[in-house]
């Protein structure tokens, strides 16, 4: 167990040895419909099986004696060995391979201890049940109250732990366990003076800590009055770590049919959900999701929908929960709950099938953080709108799919009527990816005082998007020297927008097959249909290379100086800022001008 035996290893050997194969193989057993057998119990004398094994929850249970356990407790008992030697024996059985340190005596003695250890939280964690159940205590009305069934509070387990000093170590004392192993469990504190030792959890509604086998490994206590910590968990031992446990998982882990775990905050959001149908339901303990958390959820499933409370801790926990599931490749979602809801008031107020609509419409990370960065300014005032879309821009930039972040951008300039062109600019700067094609005149009697600032006549536009068509073909039909290409030029170069999403894609899938692109960028099909019937039969690429990469270049650089003399302009209209502030900014978008003249006159050939 633990660092000893992987849960891989043993629920592979657990998945190989099936227990009715098992037990069969040592007494009769026989079907009593479904997926229960019984027999006549091997542990003690009986005349009338009250030996039950349950085949789909792979586990047996004695009524007459009480022994029961899954199939490595069964070996362990019939065939009078310890853990490892059962994990073993049936290792051995199925073929399973085991990689065991050399120290057996110290492993032994370690596996051996946390066996007593689960053993005395098994016991604590029947104590606490029967107090709630059984005597005069605030904690069962507390829990019928939160709209709590008795099934459910029996199936976690919940129990309750008086007001009183040692009423669990007396118990537990009395029951044979010594001082030292009850402490190691976390479920006493020595006094200050060290000479005596107090219960940990007082007045609390104590809610069992499982691992992923059903195991009781900590436990967490609610507080029933106004005390101080709210929720208080057991702390580190050797069975128990906050940051590697997720809770309710043993539960849920039967329930993942679709790939899909909704991870929640607390325990009773957890059993609120769990009782109204939704089992696939888990949540961290008391600390933020952290990167363990993470790779545990990747073993049930591949998508995670996060539903955290409403209020502005929640806001942040999803955020930061939204990085690490993606740092773990899951696929992530997000409920959006009422503002200071969490899940356990939402389904008690609105019901099950409320929260099931509200599951349909969870968003996306993106689409999330999009949201919360609108609901943090006045999109009505002009200054709400720029630091709105200074805020997306940093959102956007994180998406790699070229496509994708033309929806978002497209979107967002139907929302709030802030411009394609000033979004893209605010997410790349100068050297951003803009569609600016469209915002260029042209004109054949343009002045052209000077031939590197005023726009492209259509002579030489025409020819500029050929290159940019040929570049494109080049880097589809000839993967060889693609690689000579992207080291010279980036999708921002090209000034067509259409254009730049292509070479974008390309460049980040590495792609060659032009089925594949056209299939995954069907809304461009025409431009790629135009791109490829271009001819570049007789293109000596190698040779021309540098003269289009030098046009593309210039081209751009041609348009950001007429985009800056468009600003020059507005600001000579304006009439709100003072001629001072004027002169100010004038003098500052005409230094960045006389920047690009020099970048231009560079590229001269």
């Amino acid at each position: 167990m633990g660092s000893f035996f992987p849960e891989e290893i043993l629920d592979e050997i657990k998945d190989h040895n099936r227990i009715v194969e098992v037990i069969s193989q040592y007494i009769q057993v026989k079907s009593s419909g479904g997926a229960t057998y019984k027999a006549l119990c091997p542990f003690h004398s009986e005349r009338t099986p009250s030996f039950v094994i349950n085949d789909q929850k792979q586990i047996y249970k004695c009524f007459g004696c009480g022994e029961g356990g899954d199939v490595i407790h069964f070996i362990m008992k019939i065939e009078n060995l310890d853990f490892i030697d059962a994990v073993k024996f049936l290792a051995e059985k199925s073929n399973i391979p085991l990689e065991i340190e050399n120290h057996s005596k110290e492993m032994k003695k370690e596996i051996q201890q946390k066996m007593l250890y689960y053993e005395i939280n098994k016991k604590a964690a029947i104590f606490y049940y029967n107090n709630l159940i059984r005597g005069q205590n605030p904690a069962l009305g507390y829990l019928l109250n939160r709209g709590l069934t008795t099934k459910i509070i029996k199936s976690f387990g919940i129990g309750y732990s008086y007001n009183t000093w040692n009423e669990l170590l007396n118990y537990l004392v009395k029951d044979g366990y010594q001082l030292k192993d009850i402490e190691k469990c976390g479920l006493i504190l020595p006094n200050k003076e060290n000479t005596d030792h107090y219960d940990r959890f007082r007045n609390r509604v104590i809610f069992p800590i499982f691992d992923i086998r059903g195991n009781v490994i900590g436990f967490g206590g609610r507080v029933l009055d106004n005390g101080l910590p709210k929720y208080l968990n057991s702390p580190e031992t050797i069975l128990f770590n906050k940051s590697n446990t997720i809770y309710g998982l043993n539960f849920s882990r039967k329930h993942i049919t679709d790939g899909k775990i909704i991870l929640v905050e607390g325990y009773m959001d957890v059993i609120a959900l769990y009782q109204e149908g939704f089992k696939n339901v888990v949540a961290a303990l008391g600390t933020s999701l952290t990167k363990s958390h993470a790779q545990l959820l990747k073993k049930y499933c591949n998508e995670v929908i996060i539903c955290f409370d409403g209020d502005e801790a929640g806001v942040k926990a999803t955020i930061r929960s939204i990085d690490i599931l993606k740092e773990a490749e899951l696929n992530c979602k997000i409920l959006l709950l009422p503002p200071n809801q969490d899940p356990d008031d939402f389904i008690k107020e609105k019901g099950k099938y409320a929260f099931d609509e509200y599951l349909d419409k969870a968003v996306s990370p993106i689409d999330y953080k999009i949201i919360q960065a609108k609901n943090k300014h006045n999109l009505a005032l002009p200054e709400g709108k720029i630091e709105f879309v200074k805020e997306l821009a940093a959102i956007l930039k994180q998406i790699k799919s070229p496509v994708e972040r033309e929806v978002y951008v497209q979107k967002i300039e139907n929302e709030i009527g802030v411009s394609k062109q000033a979004i893209h600019m605010e997410i790349y700067g100068n050297k951003g990816t803009i569609s600016y094609e469209k915002n260029l005149k042209y004109s054949s009697n343009n002045k052209r005082d000077n031939k590197y600032i005023e726009a492209v006549p259509p002579a030489e536009q025409n020819g500029h998007i050929m290159a940019e068509k040929k570049l494109i073909k080049t880097m589809l039909v000839k993967p060889d020297i693609l690689t000579l290409i992207i080291k010279k030029i980036k999708p921002e170069d090209f000034s067509r927008g259409n254009h730049q999403l292509i070479v974008e894609y390309i460049l980040n899938h590495n792609i060659g097959d032009q089925n594949q692109l056209v299939k995954d960028l069907p809304h461009l099909e025409k431009d790629i249909e135009d791109i490829l019937t271009t001819d570049i039969e007789h293109l000596d690429v190698t040779k021309i290379l540098e003269k289009y990469i030098v046009n593309l270049k210039r081209f751009k650089l041609m348009y950001q100086a007429k985009m800056l003399q468009q600003e020059q302009k507005k600001l000579m209209e304006n009439n709100i800022l003072n001629k001072e502030e004027v002169e100010k900014e004038l003098l500052k978008i005409g230094m960045e001008i006389m920047k690009i003249n020099i970048e231009i006159q560079r590229l001269q050939f």
